[in-house]
């Protein structure tokens, strides 16, 4: 777990070089470059690295990623390749990811404010989340 833990602060350390594309995507509009913007309380994945491709962006708790977006009509289950902690600093600021859904298997925990390419040991395997006050390091 330390491995993964130290791989998703890593990954941080870029999100200053990371650039959203201006195209809407499956949640709505995408939100714009990570550095320097006011969070919007949202939970962002990609389903490419760079924050390619689809994407989803979650305000709460989702126990089962294979609908998210407009309409719950888009399928994020073990597709996310990049993600973006945007949530509000504080309790519940941070992100548990899991590897199953209904929060079962292996976790590993996002940092708020932290952006990055999803670890390869991650990389297309998450199947939901919960914000928690915070990552425990």
């Amino acid at each position: 777990m330390r491995k993964y833990r130290s791989l998703f602060l890593a990954g941080a350390l870029t999100a200053s070089l990371l650039v959203v594309p201006a195209a809407l995507t499956t949640a709505g509009a995408a939100p714009a470059e990570a550095s320097g913007l006011a969070a919007d309380g949202n939970y962002w994945v990609w389903e490419h690295t760079n924050r390619g491709g689809a994407s989803c962006g979650w305000s709460t708790n989702d126990a089962d990623w294979r609908t998210c977006g407009a309409n719950g009509t888009f399928d994020m289950n073990d597709k996310a390749s990049s993600w973006w902690n945007n949530g509000y600093a504080g309790s519940y600021g941070d992100i548990r990811v899991y590897e199953h859904i209904g929060y079962g298997g292996a976790s590993t925990c996002a940092p708020n404010g932290s952006a990055g390419n999803v670890p390869w040991e991650w990389n297309d395997r998450i199947s939901s989340h919960k914000w928690v006050t915070n990552c425990g390091y």
